[in-house]
């Protein structure tokens, strides 16, 4: 079979409409990478500017492409048509990913990578699937460094991974000492994704992985809080998330680009921000819960 690879350079706010079109129009694939081409596999994550890739049979590619995404868009949007033959396009997209450090302590591989963790490193071994969560992008680079200053083996904090996506942050806690995690989710994708990733790693016997409502149901608080989810749905979440971290204890939050962060912090009266990281255009705030 032929195929054919429609590239499209697409705004932050047509994505949405643009995915949802080259769906209805019957690709195979559709992929969403930054503008520099890094692959996005994060939770609602996206750029400010996107390359989407879909991949049509090219006996299949529909004649009005064109129309109906600039009818979604809005507005007319340049397409590429790329010819592909003799790929594994199941596979073909892991060959973007590789190894790589994060903070001081971890070391993030793909499965399908072998590249052993350099000495003094915990190695961190992961299988995205169908869910979110590869470690590249910056939102969860930004939560890993902060679990790997905040969650060691000396006090062993329980940690809560909300929204834990392929189980990269919960299973990063576990492996950095935490005494158990608790990873909610409400993807059924994600829970199998986290539930083989923990068994991979060997932690599952302290990774617990369930529905949102049903995982924190008599559970917590917790003493480390980690949410790598959009702003708006962080502010959203206020109420649970301050609930779910123990009084004196520390939340995290990322997936939130700089402009927003304002709006977050407000959105969290019980909490003292003590710090905000940033990298790219993303940032992480940092805080300990008062009240």
């Amino acid at each position: 079979m032929e195929w054919l690879e429609v590239r499209i350079t697409v705004p932050l706010q047509q994505l949405d409409a643009v995915e949802e079109a080259l769906a209805a129009a019957g690709a195979a694939s559709v992929t969403v990478a930054g503008a520099d081409d890094q692959p996005n596999f994060e939770p609602g994550a996206a750029w400010g500017t996107n390359l989407v890739s879909a991949l049509f049979s090219a006996a299949e590619l529909p004649a009005d492409l064109e129309v109906r995404l600039a009818a979604a868009a809005g507005e007319a949007l340049a397409l590429e048509q790329v010819p592909v033959e003799g790929q594994d396009w199941a596979h073909a997209w892991k060959a973007r990913f590789g190894a790589f450090p994060v903070g001081e302590r971890l070391w993030v591989r793909p499965s399908w990578v072998e590249e052993p963790a350099p000495p003094g490193r915990v190695e961190l071994v992961l299988d995205p699937g169908m869910a979110f969560g590869t470690g590249q992008h910056e939102t969860t680079r930004l939560c890993l460094e902060w679990l790997d200053a905040r969650v060691h083996g000396e006090e062993a904090p329980a940690v809560l991974d909300y929204g834990c996506g392929s189980g990269i942050l919960a299973i990063a806690a576990a492996k950095l000492g935490a005494s158990r995690v608790l990873g909610v989710d409400n993807d059924p994708l994600a829970l199998e994704a986290t539930r083989n990733n923990a068994a991979m790693n060997g932690v599952a016997d302290r990774v617990a992985v369930a529905a949102v409502e049903e995982g924190l149901e008599g559970e917590g608080p917790f003493p480390r809080v980690v949410a790598n989810i959009l702003s708006g749905t962080l502010v959203e979440l206020a109420d649970e998330l301050t609930a779910a971290t123990a009084r004196g204890g520390e939340l995290s939050l990322s997936g939130i680009l700089a402009p927003q962060a304002e709006a977050v912090r407000a959105g969290f009266p019980g909490i003292r921000w003590t710090r905000e990281a940033r990298e790219g255009e993303w940032v992480r705030l940092d805080g300990v819960r008062e009240s």
